[in-house]
């Protein structure tokens, strides 16, 4: 690598399973809820005797082996140990609320990727058990599982090295395809276009079943960084934890979706940011889910007493099948912020620049330009390249881009368009760089006018009881859904007039409906995004879709989905 970036022997390596032992020496991986620590020794040394256990316990090259285990040392091991014996990793999530529930959602997942072989921590047995009823055949391996160093199959770039399923899977879930070629150039683009080096150090608590949470990590430690590695649900339990780490170790990187920097706000008094020392601070990686420009400015200034710079917030747009890294800004920059008028973009597609304060103005943030060696274009509904400031979906091309889903080649097809993928995002560029304005299946249209769903939530959002700003929007039967969480001690009526109202004087729309739902209803992917479709389906479900927008009911028959889950 070049310009100091990285530690090179790692990153020039042509698969995983290499690289695991190539790691700079002095990476560092702790986890400050248990005490316990990697070194790079360990990962290799660790790694190679789970990959010979694996061999030993039947695991075939070519194969994919589950991965259940909770935040901690072997999620590492694991992986590595999966790729170094030859096989696939599937990184795998346990659902919150009961065992039961848990194993029917991954017993989705074990027929898809067609797994014989699940390595299981003890704290996830009561779900393995269940699982081995449900899926005759299946494996299930310690997490520990150890074996004397041996002979191991040999890998090579083109073998498949991760199966990620996507955070939104449902139903049907699809299994991305992550050949090691892939994997690696996912690596590369993460640390040239971040500037990552020996000298950073990641704290972080993304779940490692996600895409971010799982190469982000990989990308600092392959650049010969070092991590500290928090569980989701103890940041969700206390955000400021995540501070006091950067202070305590030197953090210099942080990522998360949009959501967890408004809770890193909420957390950050003026008495706890006094008492930090954040001046290494140099990227917080902002993505997942929209970037919200209030996120931005409120972060800018809540850390600026800790004299961290506005350069910090660093908004970037990714997705799983792409391994990671879609684009990113110029590290060093500030966060570029626009307004465009909202109806223009809605109706007419295209970028038009409006006053801050005109009604009518929509703040977007950029994510940036292309990483290394990612090709991007965006296309019009005919298929023509769009000009600056028009809108279009968002396709892309390169090395780490998904060779299809697993087993699913309908799926697969229907992806790709020549060697361009559609990501099903629409967006525009305005001088090189990217703003993202939806997702083209998302788009409500009503009576002929089209709106994006987080035009409306945002306006939902700010009514005074919805709980901490949660709401969902989606179109049914010509008029707008809006589901909105009522905090407690509020009349629901009273918010949800107040929601129809502002919507109405802000969009001109009057077809709306609301439903006020319990705190913690919304479900969330594991991003933390909002899952519209599977609100919408739930609601349909209890038969509450109603018959007149002047009428609204609660949706607090169905079982919270934990809201708050990562």
């Amino acid at each position: 690598m070049s310009g100091g970036l990285g530690s090179g022997r790692a990153l020039d390596c042509a698969t995983l399973a290499e690289a695991a032992s190539m790691l700079d020496p002095g990476v560092t991986v702790s986890f400050p809820g248990t005490g316990e620590q990697l070194t790079a020794a360990d990962l290799d040394h660790g790694s190679e005797r789970f990959a010979a256990g694996l061999v030993a316990a039947g695991v075939k090259p070519g194969e994919v082996v589950g991965l259940l285990l909770p935040t901690g040392p072997q999620v590492l091991l694991g992986l590595l140990g999966v790729v170094r014996a030859g096989a696939a990793a599937s990184m795998l999530s346990a659902a919150a609320g009961t065992p039961e529930r848990s194993a029917e959602r991954l017993a989705l997942v074990v027929s898809s990727a067609r797994m014989r072989h699940l390595v299981v921590h003890e704290e996830h047995s009561d779900i393995a058990h269940i699982l081995q009823r449900t899926c005759p055949g299946l494996v299930v391996l310690d997490a520990n599982l150890t074996a004397p160093p041996g002979r191991l199959p040999e890998v090579a770039e083109g073998d498949l090295a991760v199966l990620q399923y996507t955070s939104g899977s449902t139903g049907h879930p699809k299994g991305v395809m992550l050949p090691h070629s892939a994997v690696l150039a996912a690596l590369r683009a993460i640390v040239a276009s971040a500037r990552l080096t020996r000298q950073d150090t990641m704290v972080t608590w993304l779940p490692h079943y996600h895409d971010m949470g799982l190469f982000g990590l990989l990308a600092v430690l392959m650049a010969g960084g070092s991590g500290q590695v928090l569980s989701p649900l103890a940041f969700i339990r206390r955000p400021a934890r995540v501070l006091q780490l950067l202070s305590d170790h030197g953090g210099t990187l942080l990522m998360g979706p949009n959501f967890s920097y408004d809770r890193l706000v909420a957390a950050a008094t003026p008495e706890l940011v006094s008492g930090l020392d954040l001046s290494r601070w140099r990227l917080a990686f902002n993505g997942a889910e929209t970037v919200k420009a209030s996120t931005v400015d409120a972060f800018t200034r809540c850390f600026a007493s800790a004299r961290v710079p506005e350069s910090v917030m660093y908004p970037v747009y990714g997705m799983a099948e792409a391994t990671l890294p879609i684009t990113f800004p110029e590290p060093g920059t500030v966060p570029r912020i626009i307004h465009v008028d909202r109806t223009q973009l809605s109706d007419h597609g295209r970028c038009v620049l409006a006053a801050p304060h005109d009604p009518a103005a929509k703040p977007l943030v950029s994510v940036g330009r292309p990483v290394q060696d990612l090709r991007l274009r965006l296309v019009d509904a005919n298929g023509s390249d769009c000009a600056p400031g028009q809108v279009g979906e968002i396709q892309i091309s390169g090395p780490s881009v998904t060779s299809g889903y697993y087993a699913d080649p309908a799926a697969t097809a229907a992806l790709f368009e020549g060697p361009w993928l559609h990501t099903g995002d629409l967006g525009f560029q305005l001088d090189g760089d990217l703003f993202i304005a939806g997702r083209s299946k998302e788009m409500i249209i009503v009576r002929g006018q089209n709106y994006f769903p987080e035009d409306v939530e945002v306006l939902a959002a700010r009514q005074t009881g919805v709980h901490r700003g949660r709401c969902v929007a989606y179109a049914e039967n010509e008029h707008v859904v809006v589901v909105a969480e009522i905090a407690p001690r509020h009349d629901p009526t009273v918010v949800c007039t107040e929601i129809r109202q502002t919507i109405a004087d802000h969009l001109a729309l009057t077809a709306v409906y609301v439903h006020p739902a319990r705190p913690g209803w919304l479900p969330r992917t594991t991003s933390g995004k909002w899952q519209r479709a599977l609100t919408q389906r739930r609601i349909s479900e209890q038969n509450t879709i109603l018959t007149s927008p002047t009428r609204d009911r609660t949706a607090s028959g169905a079982t919270p989905d934990h809201g708050e889950r990562t």
